[in-house]
C-alpha cells in the first residue's frame, strides 16, 4: 500500500511539473503577464480551468514554486518565473537542479571519501611513529645493556689478570723459598 502510495505521489508530482511547465509557456507567451487570469491556465487534459479552485489551487502550486505571485482571481509573472522560462522551462530548470544536486551529493561524497581517507593515513602515520619509538627505546636499552657488559667483561678481565698476578707472585714466592 504505501509503495502504490509513493508511486500516485510521484505520478502526481510528475504531472504537476508537466503542467506548470505548460502554464508557465502560456504564461510567459501571453499578452499580459503583470495580470493574467488564472481560468486561463490548461489542465492535464488540455482543457481551460474554468473552476476557480482547480485554478486558484494550481496558481497556488506555482506560487509555492517561485514562478508567480497570486492576488485574487489574477496572478503575476515573478522574475524567478520568467529566468525559468528563457533558460528552458520547467522541466529543464528541475533537470539540471537534480544535476546540479547530484554532483554536489557526488563531490560530497568524494570529499568524505578523501576525509575517511585522509584518516586512515594519519592513523597508520601515527602507528608508524608509534613503532619507531618502540623501536629506538628497545636499541637504547640493549645499547645500555651492551656497555654494561662490556663494562662487566673488561672488570671481569681485570680481575682475571690481577689474580693470576697475584697466584703468580705466590708460586715464586713458595718456588724462591
Amino acid at each position: 500500500v504505501a509503495n502504490h502510495l509513493n508511486s500516485l505521489k510521484r505520478m502526481t508530482k510528475h504531472q504537476d511539473d508537466l503542467d506548470i511547465d505548460r502554464n508557465l509557456k502560456i504564461l510567459c507567451e501571453s499578452q499580459n503577464t503583470s495580470q493574467f487570469d488564472l481560468t486561463n491556465f490548461i489542465n492535464k487534459d488540455g482543457r481551460q480551468m474554468h473552476s476557480s479552485n482547480e485554478s486558484k489551487a494550481f496558481a497556488r502550486l506555482m506560487e509555492r514554486e517561485g514562478l508567480i505571485r497570486m492576488f485574487g482571481d489574477f496572478c503575476a509573472l515573478e522574475r524567478f518565473g520568467l529566468e525559468v522560462f528563457n533558460n528552458g522551462g520547467w522541466l529543464k530548470h528541475l533537470s539540471d537542479h537534480n544535476t546540479n544536486e547530484n554532483e554536489l551529493e557526488l563531490k560530497q561524497q568524494e570529499k568524505e571519501d578523501l576525509e575517511l581517507q585522509n584518516l586512515k593515513l594519519q592513523n597508520e602515520a601515527s602507528e608508524y611513529q608509534k613503532s619507531i619509538r618502540t623501536k629506538e627505546t628497545q636499541i637504547r636499552n640493549l645499547t645500555r645493556d651492551n656497555l654494561r657488559l662490556g663494562n662487566w667483561d673488561i672488570r671481569f678481565r681485570w680481575l682475571i689478570a690481577v689474580i693470576t698476578f697475584l697466584i703468580g707472585f705466590a708460586i715464586k714466592y713458595v718456588i724462591d723459598k
